[in-house]
């Protein structure tokens, strides 16, 4: 009944979630990595955000406004940054090398809140940042972060003429 209500919740708060406009890339890179989470919450093999490709020292920035909640080093993970949103996600960003915002600090979506660090990563070994966002308010109310971040429009070169 519990995972029913817990599921209820998820769904009615992302009926209600921001447009995808009010979010912002941390970095520009190519996803590594897809969020990948089952109806277990304790089972083995899950990624509870993506990870997003960028050279060690690029800037990261704020993927929403809120608060900074957290800003430390965690086990595997780097240095990192939580931010509570206004509207209840707590959006998190590992494999920093550094942060530069301080806990209980206001930011900006899209201001600077760190660099990309060298991955401590056992997975993605190649530098890159991790963008985990849950709803705060549930201990497992993780989200695909790419449902919240704006679709990235690719553009493809012309395909070749042939030769005359």
């Amino acid at each position: 009944m519990r995972r029913l209500l817990t599921a209820a919740l998820v769904l009615s708060t992302l009926a209600v979630a921001p447009a995808a406009h009010a979010w912002t890339w941390p970095v520009d890179g190519p996803v590594l990595r897809p969020f990948s989470l089952s109806a277990d919450p304790y089972a083995g093999g899950q990624h509870r955000g993506v990870d997003i490709a960028a050279p060690e020292g690029t800037a990261v920035r704020a993927p929403a406004s809120g608060v900074v909640s957290f800003v430390g080093a965690v086990p595997n993970g780097g240095r990192a940054v939580t931010i509570l949103t206004g509207d209840g996600y707590a959006v998190t960003l590992l494999q920093l090398g550094s942060a530069s915002v301080p806990r209980e600090g206001a930011v900006e979506a899209g201001a600077v809140v760190g660099t990309v660090g060298a991955s401590a990563d056992a997975v993605t070994t190649e530098p890159h940042v991790h963008l985990g966002i849950r709803i705060a308010a549930e201990p497992h109310g993780y989200v695909d972060p790419l449902t919240l971040l704006p679709t990235r429009v690719s553009v493809l070169p012309p395909p070749p003429q042939p030769l005359e």
